[in-house]
């Protein structure tokens, strides 16, 4: 054995380097290469490594970094637009695994009831080895893919539920050996008062902290990096506590911080690539140096191998299947969810390890059940990639309004913290990305530079994820429509001096740019922090204008969060707008004319409004608007297309009652 570890860090990174290479060269899949690499070097060929030491720590680390990443990407709007179906199929795909396993275990293996019940727990789990592929064909969002990713949180969530009731006692003794860690903690308290702890620190208090540290002090990538690291061996930390699988800890953890972390964002791109070159490879490896190649030929353990991996693939099939007939997938779709559901490795090997200390399973069980995990990650793995190949590339939805968010820091009138903090609450609901940007002519680039320099310092402070775009183009409205095209945004902030009469409200200016962005847009002038927020969506005639409207309310939802500002909602048609405010009690919706809204807005007001309801005003109200509005932030939202304030349109509302 290498002792040291230098010498066994030097063996694991030639395999994180040529296992990979070489396993492409035969066409097999990388995760193979690795695995394979780890069986050559392991106590039972080469014997250069101990499956108790540095790299089986390092693969421990995998694990956890593994699922903290799984949570961290977990695309929460598309679990919820379909949970049915992940909640379907985390039942479907726990029963029917555990239901085999306990025939197989009681008819066939000659185990108790308990034993069977560990089996059944050990199978109707699973780990997500396929996952980076999946990620890496752009398919993570698919709706099959979805429900596979959220159910396998509820096959690990009752899997462990079943071995802290099997074992009946709080306190298991793990004794060091094939593929678990050295020495694991004993659980110090009672799984549910852990795991009422868990679910606390994980959606609550780690949410909280990590806001409270991004905007106070870790404002570097560096320093956002470590404190990401922290709260995944918090949340795995809780979970061993009370005998749950540190994994679940890890993953819960990253959902917490999903939100914080921008999916597109560079924070996430260097959380993955140290996951995805280092750690999730270690794991790999680890499982690798606990396979001792002679149990390739012995008669009982191949059998026993067999019938696991049998119970794997037809229980998680049966499930996909009878899922996906009810959601309406397609054979591919469901050939994928099932393939990558068969993925077995840490909770597998650690329940297995558990029945045997308890003298609940032999050790040919837990010969069988290596084996069998080495079969189910080829098979996962194959067959993965097999049908990733045969699932059509989802036709991209229209890209979430904060999902990448432009923001023109040319200095005009408003306050440019404040006009940051409005651009970050349009994004931070979706997960999005705040992109300060100027554009400016040849031999002013320095200049640019500051200014966008200057705006991501901002969004630091505010704890964004931000990185800033200057682009040196002919023209102001050429530029930024080539960084929408370039960089894929969902909506852009164009910084404006307000209501000015030269201008005709909005400008010349902004009118040459909105009518050519081919994006939803905003108009803002924010003067400062606002204490309230009125939304005047008028009364729009035409779908298109309609939309627009929507979108002003969604703008002014955005804004009220995270203070729960008072919203004021004037229209003399709030039936338009069932859809948006009629579960919203919290808001107040003023249909009866009166007073102008001229004449009530103040200097803590923001006022938002579509570009149709300030298109055609009356010339009157054109220049009392000029003058009322003077120290009010004001929003104006349009879609692609649409930001125009001059003549051409039919008159659709105007700025004018607030209440009666």
């Amino acid at each position: 054995m290498i002792e040291s570890i230098e010498g066994n860090l030097l063996v694991l990174l030639a395999i994180v380097v040529f296992g990979p290479i070489v396993a492409e060269r035969f066409r097999i899949p990388a995760l193979i290469g690795l695995i394979t690499g780890g069986m050559i070097v392991g106590p039972f060929v080469l014997a250069w490594l101990n499956p108790d030491g540095f790299v089986n720590d390092l693969g421990a680390v995998g694990i956890l970094y593994l699922m903290f990443l799984v949570g961290l990407g977990f695309n929460i709007r598309a679990f919820k637009a379909n949970r049915r179906n992940a909640v379907l199929y985390g039942i479907l795909g726990f029963v029917i695994p555990f239901g085999i396993s306990l025939w197989i275990g009681t008819e066939f293996l000659g185990l108790s009831l308990l034993g069977s019940a560990l089996i059944g727990a050990m199978w109707a789990s699973n780990t997500l080895v396929a996952y980076p592929a999946v990620r890496a064909a752009g398919l993570q969002d698919n709706k099959a893919v979805t429900a596979a990713v959220s159910a396998g949180v509820a096959f690990d969530l009752m899997s462990l539920t079943v071995l802290a009731v099997t074992t009946s006692s709080v306190v298991i003794a793990i004794e060091p050996g094939p593929g678990v860690r050295a020495s694991a903690p004993e659980p110090s308290m009672p799984v549910w008062l852990a795991g009422a702890l868990l679910v606390g620190y994980a959606m609550w208090a780690l949410p909280k902290l990590s806001a409270w540290f991004f905007v106070r002090v870790g404002r570097s990538r560096a320093q956002r990096f470590v404190f990401a690291l922290v709260g995944m061996a918090g949340g795995a930390s809780i979970a061993v506590l009370g005998g749950i699988e540190g994994l679940i800890g890890a993953f819960l953890a990253g959902l917490g911080m999903n939100r914080l972390v921008p999916s597109q964002g560079l924070l996430m791109e260097r959380l993955e690539f140290v996951g995805d070159t280092i750690f999730v490879p270690a794991f790999m490896v680890s499982i690798g140096l606990t396979i001792d190649p002679s149990l390739l030929v012995d008669a009982r353990t191949l059998a026993i191998a067999a019938a696991f991996t049998a119970i794997v693939v037809v229980g998680k099939t049966v499930a996909a299947a009878a899922t996906g007939a009810i959601a309406g997938f397609s054979i591919d779709e469901i050939g994928l969810m099932a393939s990558l559901s068969f993925g077995q490795a840490a909770s597998t090997l650690a329940i297995a390890q558990v029945g045997s200390n308890l003298g609940l399973l032999q050790q040919e069980i837990v010969n069988g059940a290596v084996l069998a995990i080495v079969a189910t990650a080829l098979i996962t793995s194959y067959g993965s990639r097999f049908f990733i190949r045969r699932v059509p590339r989802p036709t991209p939805p229209p890209a979430a309004l904060g999902e990448r968010v432009l923001v023109d820091v040319r200095p005009q009138a408003s306050d440019p913290d404040a006009l940051i903090r409005f651009a970050g609450e349009l994004a931070r609901p979706d997960d999005g990305l705040v992109i300060p940007f100027a554009v400016t002519e040849p031999g002013s680039k320095p200049q640019a530079r500051a200014l966008v320099d200057d705006a991501v310092a901002r969004a630091s402070a505010l704890g964004l994820d931000s990185d800033g775009l200057v682009r040196v183009d002919e023209s102001f409205v050429e530029g930024t429509i080539h960084l929408i095209e370039e960089h894929e945004a969902s909506l852009v902030v164009l910084s404006w001096k307000g209501p000015r009469r030269a201008d005709y409200i909005l400008g010349a200016d902004i009118d040459a740019l909105g009518e050519l962005l081919p994006i939803r847009s905003v108009a803002a002038r924010v003067l400062r922090p606002w204490r309230e927020v009125i939304v005047v969506p008028g009364n729009p005639t035409t779908p298109w204008l309609h939309e627009d409207s929507v979108l002003a309310l969604d703008v002014g939802l955005r804004a009220r969060y995270p203070r729960d500002l008072p919203m004021t909602v004037v229209t003399e048609s709030p039936e338009l707008f069932d859809d948006v405010l009629r579960s919203r009690p919290d808001i107040d919706i003023v249909d009866r004319p009166g007073r102008h809204v001229l004449d009530v807005a103040t200097a803590k007001s923001l006022v938002i409004t579509p570009a149709h309801v300030l298109h055609d005003l009356p010339v009157v109200i054109q220049q009392r608007a000029v003058r009322a509005l003077g120290d009010v932030s004001v929003v104006v939202v349009a879609g692609p297309h649409r930001l125009k304030i001059t003549k051409g349109v039919t008159r659709t509302g105007a700025l004018v009652d607030l209440s009666r």
